[in-house]
Formats: structure tokens, sequence, C-alpha cells
């Protein structure tokens, strides 16, 4: 299904990927084009840019957690994989424009801008550590190892789908719209 039409420019937003069939592609050498995607090849597309985009501003929580002590199937690390994991995938679909976030009309991942790389690098690292140490936290407190797990996966989930309105009224305050 083709979705070129009908989506506008909102200030903090990338909207056209979540509107439309084709993504910017890299042949080498300099060369790049906008190439026609079916509906895997454009979430594979968005799942590697989401994938950078969380990632690379999230090290230093994941290197953290890499370190946290435990060895068990619901210590940091799998709590960490998981919340990292359904970020990425949330974050893809919403780029992709499969789902919308919630408090917004508008459909799309958030631009890349200085202002919002910086609050990036900060959410990111908060919502992940709270995802992974508050959840491993609350199940030691609870006696309910599972209980990591779970609160990583809301709170990874939650974190992502509030992400992209929180970032468009900082972007839109920041520039006075």
């Amino acid at each position: 299904m083709r979705r070129d039409s009908g989506h506008e420019r909102v200030p903090g937003r990338q909207t056209r990927p979540a509107h439309s069939a084709t993504r910017r592609t890299w042949y080498g050498y300099g060369k790049r084009a906008r190439v026609e995607k079916s509906g895997f090849g454009r979430f594979l597309h968005d799942c590697s840019y989401v994938f950078g985009d969380i990632s690379s501003l999230s090290l230093p929580v994941l290197f953290a957690i890499m370190a946290a002590p435990g060895a068990g199937a619901f210590d940091a690390t799998a709590a960490g994989l998981l919340a990292w994991t359904t970020m990425v995938l949330i974050g893809t679909a919403i780029r992709g424009g499969w789902i919308r976030p919630p408090a917004t009309e508008t459909l799309g991942w958030v631009a890349v801008t200085p202002s919002l790389v910086a609050l990036r690098l900060v959410y990111y690292n908060l919502a992940l550590g709270i995802a992974v140490f508050g959840g491993v936290a609350m199940a030691n407190a609870a006696g309910i190892a599972p209980l990591s797990l779970i609160v990583a996966f809301v709170v990874a989930a939650g974190s992502t789908l509030a992400f992209p309105r929180l970032s468009q009224s900082i972007y839109g305050g920041l520039r006075g719209t």
C-alpha cells in the first residue's frame, strides 16, 4: 500500500517515512537515491534506522547494563535486552507509520535536530535505566524475579510511545511555535 500523499510537515517530526513507500538508499561511491520498498523492506530499513538512533545515544546505560552483576534469566542483562528490543521495535512501528503515538495526530518518528539529539541522549538513557534497573529493583523487593522483565517491557514500551509527543512539544517550545 502506497501512502505518498496526505502528510504534512510537523516541526520536530519525520513524517515522510510514515506516509511513503520510498526510502533513501546509498549505493556507495557517493550515490544516493530514493527507492520504493515493500512493506518488509520498509520495516527492515526503519528498524536499522531506529536501532542506530536508540543504540548509539544509549551507550552509557547499555555499558552499565553490561557491567551489572547477575547471571540469571531475570537479571539486568535480560531486562536490558528486552527493554532495548522493545524500544527499537516500537520506534520502528512509529517511524513506518504502522502505529500512531498517543496524544498526537502525527504519524512518524522524531526528527534529527541538535536540540532533539540532546533530548534523545537524556531520554533514552533515563528510560532504559528506569526500565532495567527499576525493574530489577522492583523484582528483588517483591521477591518475584520475572517482574523485572514485565517492568522492563512496560516502561520501555510506554516511554517509546510517549517520546514523539514529548519531543514535538519540547521542539515546538524551543522554536516558539
